[in-house]
């Protein structure tokens, strides 16, 4: 078997039946399989999965979150390499074999993604130039000035035409060299959800191993159309990644980056108050009650 295709679903059944079509309609020339790990949808949305003979499918009674939902489809997986999916994608051509390929041929790859395109075939975000750091939420904050001047247009997508090394690929499409996924133990469990693809890249990357970003394979992404920012979502943003910042840096490495974080939240909401953007300053008051709550806790 060349490709463990792991597809982690929470009642997305209509979007991953898509998906799954797309990859049974483009993917040619490598053997696969695709294991579907299901984090406890309803029954209305887990029939149809059962009776569909494409897939191999792995219930569980709860939501594992996206690490531990996909380490439970690596343990079930027999191919050489494995390929993450979100269930919101459809290939565009041939990624798989594009991307399981790019593996084989260049042996220090341990991790590749494709280009990432909306349901207009607008580029959007596929890989970062950055780690989670002060540095990356510095530039955040300033307008993303770090990039545009070292990256330029290939920030978050690949304009190049050829495979470029990177330090994240998104977590939406992700294939990882068996080898590379053992030496690293998969997933951290410690994430539930967010900054564990980030996690990851970075795991891979100090085994030893290159990220890469290969554009020649195409995937549309669907999420964010009618994205909301919830309470519940903010929640387990920060709280990713405060797992992320306490598992890579000291603590007054830490205690630097809140109190950044903190300030420029702040500056957000006053802005925002002064110029008489409602909604967000809303949001950025609910991402400072948040933030303040996880630092609480955690005190």
């Amino acid at each position: 078997m060349d490709v463990s295709i792991i597809i982690v679903n929470y009642n997305t059944t209509d979007l991953l039946l898509q998906c799954v079509s797309s990859i049974v309609s483009l993917t040619h020339g490598v053997s696969y399989e695709i294991i579907v790990v299901d984090n406890g949808s309803s029954e209305e949305n887990l029939q149809p999965l059962r009776q569909d003979t494409r897939i191999i499918l792995l219930e569980q009674k709860e939501n594992l979150g996206f690490g531990r939902a996909n380490n439970k489809g690596a343990a079930a997986a027999k191919g050489r390499h494995l390929f993450l999916l979100n269930p919101d994608t459809i290939l565009v051509n041939d990624a798989i074999s594009i991307l399981y390929r790019h593996l084989c041929d260049h042996e220090k790859t341990g991790l590749c993604g494709g280009n990432i395109f909306d349901s207009e075939m607008t580029p959007i975000h596929s890989h970062d130039m950055l780690r989670p750091s002060i540095l990356s939420e510095l530039d955040t904050v300033l307008g993303h000035i770090y990039y545009k001047i070292v990256h330029g247009k290939n920030s978050w997508f690949n304009h190049t035409g050829k495979p470029m090394k990177v330090a994240l690929i998104t977590g939406a499409d992700m294939m990882i060299r068996r080898e590379a996924w053992d030496k690293v133990s998969g997933f951290d469990p410690s994430f539930f959800m967010y900054y564990e693809d980030s996690d990851l890249c970075v795991c891979v990357e100090e085994a030893g191993y290159d990220i890469i970003n290969v554009p020649q394979a195409e995937i549309i992404h669907l999420e964010g159309k009618s994205f909301q920012e919830s309470r519940s979502r903010c929640e387990r943003y920060f709280g990713g990644r405060q797992v992320y910042f306490h598992k890579h840096y000291s603590t007054l490495y830490n205690r630097i980056a809140d109190f950044l974080n903190i300030s420029s939240l702040k500056a957000a909401c006053l802005l925002s108050s002064l110029l008489g953007k409602k909604e967000k300053k809303e949001k950025y008051q609910q991402r400072l009650e948040v933030y303040h709550q996880l630092i609480n806790k955690a005190s």
